[in-house]
């Protein structure tokens, strides 16, 4: 089962954060520095990476761009310049275990859509998105999940009669100016059940 299938808030539990923090180097230093996002500063440059670089995209691009991600490979989004000069690395992964039926171009273009599109509506109505943590331990997380925060919005898609839902996890790197943006397929049982219970 994928650890990322059951997430707190979803899963019952109530615990959760509004921020991140994340590390750069300013332009000439040699000393890191860090700074604290909200989880809507985080989720609206997200989704105006994934909507530019996917979504806007030429679709031989977009394809590539899955094509790396379904090979289980990053690919480098943008350098983001912050407000003092440093730089920071915004790259894309994926995590699609958790995917119902056969993955394919159409599919993720379509959840990356309804993401996207979730992430603008919730945005612009100005509800604060919580940010959740992975339920397992980190010592039987993979690498990709050490550190990962996922924001508390759902695309939610039906191909071939099967739902899916795709989340937004983000995770800055512990000692590189690189934040890696991951697309996390995630169990749909878990938020009808949730739902109902409320």
């Amino acid at each position: 089962m994928n650890q990322l299938n059951r997430i707190e808030g979803f899963a019952g539990r109530t615990s959760f954060e509004r921020a991140v923090t994340i590390g750069f180097f300013p332009t000439g230093h040699l000393m890191k520095k860090e700074k604290v996002l909200d989880s809507n500063q985080l989720a609206t440059v997200a989704a105006n990476l994934l909507n530019q670089g996917i979504l806007e995209a030429e679709r031989t691009s977009a394809k590539r761009i899955f094509r790396e991600l379904e090979a289980n490979r990053r690919v480098s989004l943008t350098t983001l310049k912050m407000e003092d000069g440093g730089t920071v690395r915004m790259d894309l992964s994926m995590d699609a275990t958790a995917f119902n039926g056969t993955l394919n171009f159409s599919a993720w273009r379509d959840g990356v859509m309804a993401l996207v599109a979730q992430l603008a509506d919730d945005l612009r109505a100005e509800k604060s998105l919580p940010v959740f943590k992975p339920i397992d331990s980190p010592a039987d997380a993979t690498e990709e999940e050490v550190g990962l925060n996922l924001i508390g919005c759902v695309g939610a898609t039906t191909h071939d009669g099967m739902l899916n839902t795709l989340m937004l996890g983000i995770r800055p790197d512990p000692s590189r100016p690189i934040v890696t943006l991951r697309l996390v397929y995630v169990d749909p049982g878990q938020f009808a059940s949730a739902s109902s219970s409320s």
